[in-house]
C-alpha cells in the first residue's frame, strides 16, 4: 500500500513526462498485489509503464538485517539493479517505498552524472557513529541517506560494480552497520553528487536529537518549507495505525492516499507481544504511573 501511494503522488505531480517504473519485488510479493499496483495507477496508463522484476537469489553472503526492525535482505536489492534492469537504460532515480512526492522530478532527474557513480541527499546520524573509520574514508566526504538515489548505471556496468559492491562486503563484513547504505556510502564517497535537502527530507532531518553535517541547517530549514520528497524513513509512518507521535508530514500522505484504491487504510505490523506491551504502557500512562511519551520530532510546517 505505502508503494502504491508513493507511486500514484509520482504521477500525479510528473504528468508531463512519460514514467517507466521498475519495481524490483522478492516473492512475498503476490500476483494479487501487483494487480493492485497496476490497477491503482489506471488513469495515468496513457504515459505510466509498469514492469516487475521477480529477484529470487542474490549474492549469498550479506550481513544480517536483524539489527534494524522491518528490514529484509531485499534492501540489498538496489545494488544489483545493473544487473536486473534491462542494459539500455544508462540511469536510473531508485526511490523506496515509504516516500511521497509533491513536485515534480525533472530537475532531479536532470542532473548531470557524467563522471559520477551516484547522486544523493545527506543523511543525519548519530554522533558517535563514526562512519569514516568504519567504512575506511575521510570524515569530511560526508554521509548520504539511500532512499533517494540517482544513479548512472552505466558507470556501475562499466566499472564492474557489482562484483566490487560484493567484494566490499567481504572486506569489511564486521563494519556494516547500515547495509547497503554503507557499502554505497563506502564505495562512493568520492563518486558522489549531492543532492538539495528537498529531494529527501527524511525523517532524520526532523528529529530533535540527531546530528547534521555542519552548513546544512539552514537548508533544511529552507526544505521544510515546500519539500519536493517527502521519507517517511525512522519513526511512527502514517499509515501506521498504532502511532504515539504522528510524523510531521502525515498530511502530505494522506492527501495522496486519499485517491488510491487504499483510501484510509492503516496497518498495524506489530507482534503480538509488543501489542501487549503498548497496551500495558498506555494504560498506565492515562494513570500516570508512567511517563509520557516524548515527541522525537520538531515542530514543522504544514505542507498539505
Amino acid at each position: 500500500m505505502p508503494t502504491g501511494v508513493m507511486m500514484y503522488s509520482i504521477c500525479s505531480n510528473n504528468q508531463d513526462v512519460d514514467i517507466a517504473f521498475y519495481v524490483v519485488i522478492d516473492d512475498s510479493v503476490t500476483r494479487k498485489d501487483k494487480y493492485n499496483l497496476k490497477d491503482n495507477l489506471k488513469r495515468f496508463e496513457n504515459y505510466v509503464t509498469i514492469d516487475f522484476y521477480l529477484v529470487k537469489e542474490i549474492c549469498a553472503k550479506l550481513p544480517s538485517t536483524a539489527n534494524r526492525q522491518g528490514l529484509s535482505n531485499a534492501t540489498y536489492f538496489r545494488l544489483f539493479l545493473a544487473d536486473f534492469l534491462p542494459c539500455d537504460i544508462d540511469k536510473v532515480l531508485y526511490l523506496d517505498g515509504d516516500i511521497i512526492v509533491r513536485h515534480s522530478l525533472l530537475s532531479l532527474w536532470n542532473t548531470d552524472l557524467t563522471n559520477y557513480a551516484i547522486a544523493a541527499v545527506s543523511d543525519t546520524f548519530y554522533g558517535d557513529v563514526d562512519y569514516d573509520k568504519r567504512l575506511g574514508y575521510p570524515l569530511d566526504a560526508g554521509y548520504f541517506n539511500a532512499g533517494v538515489l540517482l544513479i548512472n548505471l552505466k558507470y556501475w556496468r562499466e566499472n564492474n560494480m557489482t562484483q566490487r559492491f560484493i567484494n566490499y562486503i567481504e572486506g569489511r563484513y564486521s563494519n556494516l552497520t547500515f547495509h547497503d547504505q554503507d557499502i554505497l556510502n563506502g564505495m562512493f564517497w568520492n563518486k558522489k553528487i549531492r543532492l538539495p535537502i528537498k529531494y529527501n527530507l527524511h525523517s532524520g532531518f526532523l528529529c530533535k536529537d540527531f546530528f547534521v553535517e555542519k552548513g546544512i541547517v539552514q537548508e533544511v530549514k529552507e526544505a521544510e518549507k515546500d519539500p519536493v520528497i517527502v521519507h517517511y524513513s525512522g519513526y511512527f509512518r502514517p499509515w501506521e495505525s498504532y502511532v504515539r507521535s504522528p510524523h510531521p508530514y502525515n498530511s502530505s500522505f494522506y492527501k495522496y492516499q486519499r485517491m488510491t484504491m487504499w483510501k484510509n487504510c492503516r496497518i498495524d505490523s506489530r507482534a503480538p507481544q509488543l501489542k501487549f506491551k503498548n497496551f500495558i504502557a498506555d494504560s498506565l500512562r492515562k494513570l500516570k504511573l508512567l511517563h509520557p511519551i516524548c515527541n522525537p520530532y520538531n515542530s514543522v510546517p504544514q505542507v498539505d
